[in-house]
């Protein structure tokens, strides 16, 4: 099945090879002998503590090296709305593909609408909103939408588009730090938080986790980069891709070349991680047996600016790495949108924490499950 899924995004850049002499979808045209084709899709990273998340997309629109600034090429025009939590461990949706006249492209825009399509949720039901979650108790909450993102989301990310030829691109929705809730009110926030992964070029990770008898669902296993020399302490641990296990413990995620810390972090165990480097179109495999942990929690006291609406706070939980006690790893990532008190369940030991608030740091280290943490970044 994984191998399935592998191919299906190869086969969809063959499908657009075809497609490109005859049809384009959206504002880009007919190719001709001087163009070449985007191949759009739509993936997701985990978020296990929802049902679904919706989100509806109107436009795609592409922006050249040497356009004007300001100046946007509608490409597709999906209209359409996803679960995104159908998109995860390799599977993709098609957004479609748009002829494109050849040359260096440097940002994408991604619109988003105010209204669904006229499919069904996964409750049988008609869309309530464009853009919504559904909860483990099968409640539908809208996901409101910052006004900074509802002139679009812009997506920095170089591609070239060769004559004759096709390049194939995914949009990563991160739906685990794309949705806020707004402290203790009954307000969500989608703040939408995307990558963009070309379909070749990359290894192939996949793996099985298990607590030594039994698949485990829903672990989360992300592939970080330490680096001690960043500018700030935010970007010394960066997640480039993660996955989420599904119902047999198997997860899948793409990585482009590099070096990466492994790690696997779930409720109820111990947190594990293992260094690979990773090759140009090369599959490896991960296997993981996780241990249980006794769980504490951290209270973290923050406070953030009024008057700032729609902007959250990003407050990570980090540690050495278990393979590699010189680099740091995050164990959890955790999104606040309101000044509040709030508890956070980890393995017990001790944490540094690293919160970062529209551009500001705060860092504390050596913080004790069982005991709190002051962020405040109204005194900054």
């Amino acid at each position: 099945m994984k191998t399935w899924k592998y191919l299906s995004i190869i086969m969809m850049g063959l499908m657009a090879l075809t497609l490109m002499s005859c049809s384009s979808s959206g504002g880009g045209g007919g190719a001709s002998s001087d163009s070449g084709s985007l191949s759009l899709a739509l993936s997701d990273a985990p978020a296990a503590e929802y049902k679904a998340v919706y989100v509806t997309i109107s436009e795609i629109q592409v922006h050249r090296a040497d356009a004007v600034e300001g100046e946007w090429q509608t490409v597709l025009t999906p209209n359409a709305t996803y679960n995104l939590l159908d998109l995860i461990n390799g599977n993709t949706a098609p957004l479609g593909v748009a002829g494109l006249a050849t040359g260096t492209y440097t940002q994408m825009r991604l619109i988003l609408a105010d209204t669904p399509d006229s499919t069904t949720n996964i409750l049988g039901n008609a869309h309530p909103y464009a853009n919504y979650l559904i909860t483990s108790a099968d409640e539908a909450i809208q996901l409101k939408v910052p006004s900074g993102f509802q002139t679009g989301i812009k997506l920095v990310h170089n591609f070239d588009v060769v004559a004759g030829q096709t390049v194939g691109l995914v949009l990563d929705f991160d739906a685990g730090r794309s949705v806020v809730k707004a402290g203790n009110s009954t307000k969500w926030l989608l703040k939408p938080t995307i990558k963009v992964v070309d379909t070749v070029n990359n290894a192939t990770l996949t793996g099985n986790i298990t607590d030594g008898s039994a698949a485990l669902a829903g672990v989360t296993v992300s592939a970080q980069i330490f680096n001690a020399s960043a500018a700030t302490e935010a970007e010394k641990v960066i997640t480039v891709a993660s996955a989420i296990t599904d119902v047999n413990g198997d997860y899948l995620m793409y990585l482009p070349p590099g070096t990466y810390n492994i790690v696997v972090a779930a409720d109820g165990f111990v947190t594990q991680s293992r260094q690979i480097t990773a090759a140009l179109d090369t599959a490896y495999t991960e296997d993981f047996t996780l241990a249980a942990a006794t769980m504490a929690v951290i209270t973290v006291e923050l406070t953030i600016p009024t008057g700032t609406s729609g902007e959250a706070a990003t407050v990570e939980f980090r540690q050495p790495s278990p393979s590699d006690a010189t680099q740091q790893i995050t164990i959890k990532s955790v999104n606040y949108a309101e000044t509040g008190s709030y508890t956070v369940n980890l393995p017990a030991g001790t944490y540094d924490v690293v919160a970062v608030y529209t551009g500001t740091i705060i860092t504390a280290a050596a913080i004790s499950t069982g005991s709190s943490v002051t962020i405040d970044f109204t005194t900054l």
